[in-house]
């Protein structure tokens, strides 16, 4: 069967699509497990009767979806739990070391220094080694940290993200590498810009405007002067603000003018700029973050690449708060690459509205009749994430 529309919002629908053929019973068991009742069927692209699919149970999946994404891998990496502290605090450790040579980077180039590519290659390949052998700990914890300066802890972040798309769509160790060079130094253009327009509290004129979009060919000229700098790499500073529909610049390229490398940029720096803290506004929590993402889909970025994101990542990412049905809250532990609808939460308020003195573990994929209702934002219940994380969760 051809399914042509699936009855449910975005956050119940497993696949992120509405139009899709039937070639596995895996699909429709997903169907079962977020409680989908009915589905309405394309008959002119497929069959309105039952038929055998055993024999396309080996065939692609026509959502491009990786066994690494979208399904859990082996039995010992589906047991890994984000628990396990020392896998975390290998991974701060990763990305504390990476935040310090990136804000050096960056300050040298605010400087007129020309910095060095060892010096990038060395942090990009900590981080690769790292979401190689935990990638939910590295990509969980970007968006945990508290450090004050935007700028650094961006360019950072969108590395991480970068990375872990390019893993998803199977790319080798020396891709990936290549991809993260480009997305450390997609931002040093930034640093070529005025403070009092890059720092400015309110909206920019026209005219500053103008004066900060040309970050992207100022970064791209420093950029290709530095020894060593893969053309690749140079590809995500000139294309992360093109835009699927061709509105983007500095040159408007739409759709497949733009480089795989830009697409995948241009996602995660808006991801990235949208859940943060700036001088000017106050950052979405990530959940609401990713449903405008999702929005603009095909508008502002390629729609395969947003639906691959938000299964990375989970819809309710590593520190999300969520309201539950009992009107308890818990902050996301663990995802669930099963359901994430259903992830692992560190319980903080009861179903009264009362602080847990001992906070406790609740693993919602095996507990009946309780689901989560929406998200929350931390200073709504006066919840310091970061402090949260550390005091409950990282083991020393």
């Amino acid at each position: 069967m051809y399914v042509d529309h699936i009855n449910a919002g975005w956050l119940s629908n497993p696949f992120f699509k509405d139009s899709f053929e039937i070639v596995s019973q895996k699909q429709i068991e997903k169907f079962w497990e977020y409680g989908i009742q009915d589905v309405y069927i394309d008959t002119s692209k497929g069959l309105d009767v039952l038929e055998d699919v055993s024999q396309k149970e080996n065939e692609p999946n026509p959502l491009g979806s990786s066994p690494s994404v979208f399904e859990p891998g082996n039995k010992r990496e589906a047991e890994k739990s984000t628990l396990a502290g020392e896998g975390f605090k290998k991974a701060e450790k990763v990305y504390q070391a990476s935040f310090q040579t990136t804000r050096k980077l960056m300050n040298d180039v605010r400087l007129g220094k020309l910095v060095e590519i060892k010096e990038i290659t060395e942090t990009v390949e900590n981080l690769v080694d790292q979401i190689l052998n935990n990638q939910e700990a590295i990509v969980g914890l970007g968006k945990l940290q508290d450090y004050d300066d935007y700028t650094y802890t961006h360019s950072l972040n969108v590395c991480i993200f970068c990375v872990t798309i390019g893993k998803a769509l199977g790319y080798e160790r020396d891709k990936l590498s290549v991809l993260g060079v480009g997305a450390l130094v997609h931002d040093f253009g930034k640093m070529l810009v005025p403070k009092k327009i890059l720092n400015k509290p309110g909206k920019l004129t026209p005219s500053e405007f103008a004066v900060m979009k040309e970050h992207v060919n100022r970064g791209v000229e420093y950029i290709k002067k530095v020894p060593g700098i893969m053309p690749e790499a140079i590809q995500v500073a000139l294309e992360h603000h093109e835009r699927f529909s061709g509105k983007g610049y500095p040159r408007g390229l739409k759709g497949k003018e733009i480089s795989e490398f830009g697409k995948i940029a241009a996602v995660v720096d808006v991801y990235d700029a949208i859940t943060s803290d700036r001088v000017y506004h106050r950052g979405m929590i990530p959940n609401k973050a990713l449903q405008k993402i999702y929005e603009w889909r095909y508008q502002d970025f390629d729609p395969e690449l947003v639906e691959m994101f938000i299964k990375i990542i989970g819809i309710y990412p590593l520190g999300s708060l969520v309201r539950l049905s009992d009107e308890s809250i818990g902050m996301v532990i663990e995802g669930n690459p099963k359901n994430s609808v259903c992830p692992k939460l560190l319980l903080l308020y009861d179903d009264r509205g009362k602080l847990l003195k001992e906070p406790r573990i609740l693993d919602l994929a095996h507990v009946e009749g309780l689901k989560i209702l929406h998200s929350v934002e931390p200073k709504e219940v006066k919840i310091d994430i970061k402090k949260t994380w550390d005091k409950y969760l990282i083991i020393s």
